[in-house]
């Protein structure tokens, strides 16, 4: 049985369209806001419309949708009208089976805190600074291409794209630009989390090089453990 995690009543993207109109080709433009904009204004809970924007790519409906030739205001607010309903199942289908991570990545990512951002910056230069030194088997852009390889051999790709840019969005409009390489490296190794074993070719060194600077602030996302 399905269970809804995100929930946007229909009303509240409405009242946004109402207020401030609606526009194609831009986010927010002085005549108005495209649906995914509306949605972002309106969203209860921080960095839920980064979730939201990825699973209505996949589902048909993302802002490539807002924007298409022939689009009318009609077509949008009945869309949105409909409300927002986003379940464990299409978060699994579009993150792949470590979605509660992703989801926590991001959701944390919006309402990271400057001192929070601080420390995480603070920790992914030196995570990058030991990389420089350490055994070619540990480096970051061995674990990069490590993780990106097992993604693609698990026909995960798209979940770590998708990871990737929710992660990036959220902390990237929380304005702390120092958080923003440590989001997106969590969330795309979490998205891959499954997939490290010790022999690799994507190790659990590699795994753990992602999610490292991460760890230091906020811990595992939740649902990860070793």
């Amino acid at each position: 049985m399905t269970k809804t995690i995100i929930h946007i009543d229909g009303a509240l993207p409405l009242a946004v369209l109402d207020e401030k109109g609606w526009v194609q080709g831009a986010w927010s433009t002085d005549g108005g806001v495209c649906a995914h904009q509306a949605i972002r204004l309106c969203a209860p809970q921080p960095g839920d419309a980064y979730l939201v924007e990825r699973v209505a790519d996949v589902q048909g409906w993302g802002t490539g949708w807002n924007d298409a030739q022939g689009r009318t205001e009609a077509e949008v607010r009945a869309r949105l009208g409909a409300g927002v309903d986003v379940t464990d199942a299409d978060l699994l289908a579009v993150f792949g089976p470590n979605w509660l991570a992703v989801v926590d990545v991001v959701r944390r990512s919006a309402v990271t805190t400057a001192d929070e951002a601080s420390r995480l910056g603070a920790a992914w230069v030196a995570a990058r600074d030991a990389a420089r030194d350490a055994a070619r088997d540990a480096d970051r852009d061995a674990a990069w291409s490590a993780a990106r390889g097992a993604a693609r051999d698990a026909a995960r790709d798209a979940a770590w794209s998708a990871a990737r840019d929710a992660a990036w969005d959220a902390a990237r409009v929380a304005a702390w630009s120092a958080a923003r390489g440590a989001a997106w490296s969590a969330a795309r190794g979490a998205a891959v989390w499954d997939l490290a074993s010790a022999d690799g070719p994507f190790t659990h060194a590699h795994r753990d090089l992602l999610i490292g600077p991460w760890e230091s602030v906020f811990g595992l996302p939740e649902g990860l453990t070793r």
